[in-house]
Parts: structure tokens; sequence; C-alpha cells
């Protein structure tokens, strides 16, 4: 007399369980940006007072100030236009991607201290 085979199922549900773990661990790590910019390495200190100013440098050329874009041939004239009536003591910090040429840099560092500012942070990782 033959036997019936038996359907073990305990080997799928294992392997089902370990892909699910597997997918719900690699789903808290996607993010999704828009845009990013890849700080340089520095210091482990925080700041005590918030920016009234933030400048964010991306590599692709666009500059953000306050979570408005400008383009680096506009950003001179605009932010002086903008932000020239501002109080010069307000803190300004300055975000920029580590691929940035340091000319690039220099010349909206330097454009920001021309029109008066003079506490101007650089953000770091």
């Amino acid at each position: 007399m033959r036997s019936k085979p038996d359907l073990n199922i305990t080997p799928f549900v294992d392997i089902m369980l370990v892909l699910l773990a597997i997918l719900m661990i690699s789903a808290t790590t996607v993010t999704y940006k828009e845009d990013s910019v890849n700080l340089p390495k520095g210091s482990k200190t925080s700041a005590a007072k918030k920016a009234s100013i933030n400048v964010t440098i991306f590599k692709n050329g666009k500059i953000l100030v306050n979570k408005k874009k400008y383009n680096y041939k506009d950003f001179i004239e605009e932010f002086n236009l903008k932000y020239g009536n501002y109080d010069k003591s307000s803190l300004v910090y300055i975000a920029c991607d580590k691929d940035v040429k340091y000319n690039y840099f220099m010349q909206v560092y330097s454009s920001i201290v021309k029109i008066g500012f003079n506490q101007i942070g650089l953000l770091t990782q």
C-alpha cells in the first residue's frame, strides 16, 4: 500500500519570513530628496542660535537662500536687493557641497561679506 505524500510548507514559510524581514529593514533606509548637499567633515559643535538666513550652494550651480532658488549669475544682485536691509548682525549659515570649486564658494562668501553681514557660519557634517 502506498502512502500519500505530505505537503511540508515549513521551508516556504521560513523563506517568506526572511524576505519580509529584509524588506522591512531596507524600506526604512530609503529616503527621497530633490537635491542633496554633500557637506565636508567638521567639528561636532552645535549652534545655540537659529540662523535668520540659510544659504546652500549646490554642485550644479544653483544657490538656495531660505528655500528660494537662484542662479549664480543672479545671486549677488538678488541677495543684495532682498537682504541688504536686514540687520547686519543676523546669522548667515552657508552650506556648500564639498565638490563645489573653492573660487565659486569664495565669490558667494565675499558677496555676503561685502553687503555687511559679520556673523557667518559654515555648516559641516
